[in-house]
Formats: C-alpha cells, structure tokens, sequence
C-alpha cells in the first residue's frame, strides 16, 4: 500500500480499513492533490487554514460519556452512537424492526464508496483513507421504519480528527428517517471530516435531518453524496447551532423520473462563527421537481455562505427547480455571502432563484414595543416568525419541537 503524508494533519493517522481497495486508492489521490484555497470558486468566501494546519490525533471509541446527556426522548429514535468517529454498538440501542439492518462497513460492501466523489473533493478523500470504521444502515424492499434513527457523534477529547462514514441503502418502496447530531462537549479544537452516501431506490423516501451543535473551537465538513432513482422523495434539513465552523456539502443526483427533492437550512452564528452551506442538485431525468429554503441570522462577526447550483442537464425535460436563500443581520459587523445558481440545458422548465440580505425591520419592532413587548423580545418574536418557514418542513413534530426550544 502506497502511503501519504498531507502535513500536519495526517501526520498521526492510521489508513482505513474498512475497504482496501477504496483505501488505497484514496492514499494515491491524496498524494496529488491539494486542499483548496480562497482562489478556488467553492471555497472562495471560506478559508481553511485554520483546519489543515492543525495536528490532530485518532481515538478509538473510548471515553466516558454519559449517553442519557445526549439521548432525546421524545423522538422515540433508535439511538446510535459514533465516538471520535467509530461506530459503538456497545453505547447503541439493539435493532428490534424487521426489514432493517444496522452493521459496521465491511470491506465486501458494494455500495460503500460508490457515490462519494473521491476524485474531486479533498476532504471524502481524506475520509476514504483515514475513517477507522464506518456505520452501514440498510432497509428492504417494502419496508416503513417507523422509527427514526438517531447518529449521535461525539467527540471526546481535545484535538481528536473524526472521519465518521455512514452508508444508507432504501431498497424499492422503502422508508425511513435518520437524525444526526454532533456535539463535542466541554472540549476544543476538534475536527469532525463526516461523509454519508445514501441510496434512494424506486419509490423509496427518504428524511435525513442533520444538528451540529459541537460548541467552540470546533470545526466540521459534513459531506453527503445522494442518489435517487424512479419515484423517490428526499428531504434534507440542515441546523447549524453552536459550531466554530462549518462546511455543509449537499451533493443530489436526481436520476429517475417523478422525483422529488426538498433541501433545507436553518443557521444562526454568533461571534466569529462560520458557516458556509454548499448544495449541488443535478437533474438528470425529466419530470422532477426540487426546492430549497435556507435562512440564517447572523449576529457579531459571524460569517454565513450560501452557494446554491441547480444544474438542469440536457433532455431532462420539465423539471421544476426552486431556491430561496434570506438572511437577517442583527449586527453591523456580520458578512453574509450569498450565490445562488442555475445551469439550464433543457427548454421546457420552471425554475427560479433569489437571495435577499438584511437588517431587522424597525417598523415591526416599534409596534411590537407600542404594544408593551420589549425590544429583546421583539427581535426573538421576529426572528421565529422569520424562521418558521424552515423549522415547517421539517415532518416529524417532535423533531421540529425539540430544534425550535
């Protein structure tokens, strides 16, 4: 095996050894390539150097944790437990529902490593190489899971680099909700590198509802690789809470006819938080539909990014394809860059995107005052009503209850 050296922040890590053929492969394309700069067009408002100059060290699934600290009752999920980036089927609830099957990645599983884009994104490829093991989440032809899944990931120690992969195969006229969740308490300086591949066959549907919550002097770089086929539905919904800095890459590939496709962001950083939201639908067939609506109010110095494309490709006729991205800035000092995009190379479609930016309105305030309410909780009033486009698609109730308390 050809072994790499991208200083500092593999210096200390082990290679995978979930696959070895992908493993090895992902070593040799690490010796080529770079991590990108401010001079390339995705990473244009987004610098990294503060990551990648790091030295990190690898943990195993060790450390005390209280898991009931992290475990939501009220969603009545199958919990399951990733620390430092392994999967723990000891702190994991045991699967009791047919048609459902939740394993470690073996090196023999076909789908592992077919929809991450190891050629072009640094960061999966970094992934491939290091993750140490990987959680395989698969439901059978004609079968709902009623419950949802919770992936807790927690980090838990200082400087520890988790490299999470999490593989997810509906078969045909299948169902299910996942949850992710990210914290690292009371630590700092940790670096979550999470991959997730999913794949949406015929009919199947799909909610994947990601909260990152890791704290300060924490960073993330969630990447999900989609794939859907004939009929499906997919819903992606993305809640940036406590988080130094994030990385959100939604990469979809619509490919089947009928499908839908619904991506959502809510984000509200503080400080000098950064959070740059990155989504890629390609609509490869005719007869889809996609939207996206992602809000964020940014306070201090904080820093937002929202780079929505929507690529129509040729022949796939009548697709309907929508993008709203609003902001609120409660401070002078907060930056929010925002580049939605579309690329059209078919005739017969719908689509339409816009991006507004700006400050509270003072009218609203001022009646809320007249009418006895303080200032403070004037803006909190505006700020739900504001966000309460998002939190409302998000299906699950007591989902949506748990995010807006």
């Amino acid at each position: 095996m050809t072994t790499t050296t991208i200083h500092p922040i593999t210096e200390n890590l082990i290679p995978s050894t979930i696959n070895n053929v992908a493993t090895e492969n992902a070593l040799n394309l690490l010796s080529a390539m770079t991590f990108p700069t401010r001079k390339s067009e995705d990473w244009k408002y987004t610098r990294i150097n503060k990551i990648i100059k790091k030295e990190y060290i690898q943990k195993d699934a060790s450390g005390e944790i209280n898991t009931k600290d992290f475990i939501e009752e009220s969603l009545n999920a199958i919990n399951v437990f990733v620390i430092n980036g392994h999967y723990s089927t000891e702190l994991s609830d045991a699967n009791k529902n047919d048609g459902l099957v939740l394993e470690k990645i073996t090196i023999d599983n076909i789908n592992y490593n077919s929809l991450a884009s190891n050629q072009t994104n640094i960061f999966t490829t970094l992934n491939t190489a290091y993750a140490n093991n990987g959680l395989s989440i698969s439901v059978q032809k004609n079968t709902k899971i009623k419950q949802p899944i919770h992936i807790i990931h927690v980090n838990t120690i200082s400087n520890v680099i988790a490299n999470p992969r999490t593989l997810i195969v509906l078969e045909q006229s299948s169902e299910l909700e996942v949850i992710q969740s990210y914290y690292a308490p009371t630590i700092e300086d940790t670096f979550t590198n999470s991959v997730t591949e999913v794949l949406v066959s015929e009919n199947a549907k799909f909610t994947l509802t990601k909260i990152e919550n890791e704290g300060a002097n924490s960073s993330i770089i969630a990447t999900d690789d989609i794939k859907q086929l004939n009929d499906s539905t997919l819903r992606v919904n993305t809640f940036t809470k406590r988080q130094e800095f994030a990385r959100n890459g939604i990469n979809v590939s619509v490919d089947g006819q009928n499908c839908a496709t619904y991506l959502n962001g809510a984000y509200s950083p503080i400080k000098k938080e950064h959070i740059d939201n990155h989504t890629r639908v390609d609509h490869l067939q005719p007869n889809c539909m996609s939207s996206e609506i992602y809000k964020g109010v940014l306070n201090d110095k904080s820093v937002g990014v929202f780079n929505g494309k929507v690529i129509v490709h040729v022949d796939a006729q009548k697709i309907e394809a929508y993008q709203k991205n609003n902001n609120v800035l409660i401070s002078d000092t907060a930056t929010m860059n925002a580049k939605p995009e579309l690329e059209i190379f078919a005739d017969d479609v719908k689509c339409s995107h816009g991006t507004t930016t700006g400050q509270f309105d003072e009218e609203a305030i001022f009646y809320l005052q007249a009418r006895g309410i303080s200032k403070d909780t004037a803006k909190m009033m505006l700020v739900e009503a504001f966000m309460d486009e998002v939190y409302n698609e998000i299906e699950n109730d007591n989902l949506r209850n748990s995010i807006k308390k």
